[in-house]
């Protein structure tokens, strides 16, 4: 389990959504575990292993060390792994990164003129409410989403479980964008708990009711607030396809983190032993 000050040390040096207990135990009912300079969350026979350190530069020997100093302590019957690179003598994993988590440096973030635009056009129709609320109305949004976008089965039960997560975090908040009638049109989480990063969680819009620029809108207010908090950075999240990766750049962000994951399930023994052997 986390102590109180590894807890603080987490917030201070946290740059990923992984990197939060409350995030991550909400939403996978897990335990977590700081080792070495590595979260660990871990559930029965279930283990995720989050192979972004905190405050040391990645090193692939160091990771898979911790990785397998935690498969025997643990003893999972799978694995989830995330990082920078996936080692390849992890048989069945994809290997190279798939993606990378974008950054905003708001000591250095410039709002281009048709972004502008774009927001007080939004702005002349929508009103953004920012708190701790999250309702029916937030739930039919995204019941709405995966209808009509397919995701993966674990994706699809993150975003089924927002509502606990938000209930187990006090840093956490709901931006809210609604009409002139006080319809919902679209809805941001963010998350402050870092030290010094505000980390861009999820964003939803209605199609029924799509107001252009209502996204933009909801991020600026994010920003706003992340500034008002002192943060430095926000991470934007992953790229995740071309109109979402354009989406963060047109706003100045830059893929700072390269993102790879994999499902594990150890089998037998020389293969943990033959881990740093092979790398």
């Amino acid at each position: 389990m986390i102590t109180v000050s590894q807890r603080r040390y987490i917030e201070d040096y946290a740059y990923v959504p992984e990197h939060l207990p409350d995030y991550v135990s909400a939403i996978s009912k897990t335990e977590a575990f700081l080792i070495d300079d590595f979260l660990i969350h871990v559930k029965k026979d279930y283990l995720i292993f989050v192979g972004y350190p905190f405050r040391e530069p990645f090193d692939k020997k160091q990771m898979v060390k911790v990785f397998e100093n935690a498969i025997k302590r643990f003893k999972p019957k799978s694995v989830a792994l995330t990082g920078p690179a996936i080692p390849s003598s992890i048989n069945g994993c994809a290997h190279p990164p798939a993606d990378h988590y974008y950054r905003l440096d708001l000591s250095s973030l410039s709002i281009s003129q048709k972004l502008r635009n774009m927001l007080k056009r939004a702005g002349r129709e929508l009103s953004v409410e920012k708190g701790n609320a999250f309702d029916e109305e937030h739930r039919r949004m995204i019941a709405e989403f995966l209808k009509t976008h397919p995701v993966g089965e674990a994706t699809g039960s993150i975003f089924n479980r927002i509502d606990e997560y938000l209930s187990s975090s006090s840093t956490a908040r709901v931006f809210d964008a609604r009409s002139s009638r006080g319809e919902l049109v679209a809805f941001d989480v963010a998350e402050f708990r870092p030290k010094d990063y505000a980390l861009y969680m999820f964003n939803f819009g209605s199609n029924a009711r799509y107001v252009p620029g209502a996204s933009d809108l909801l991020l600026f207010e994010v920003i706003q607030q992340a500034k008002a908090e002192g943060r430095k950075y926000v991470n934007l999240g992953l790229g995740i396809n071309a109109g979402v990766a354009f989406f963060k750049t047109k706003w100045g962000s830059v893929p700072f983190l390269p993102y790879a994951s994999c499902f594990y399930a150890p089998s037998r023994k020389e293969d943990l032993d033959s881990l740093l052997r092979k790398l």
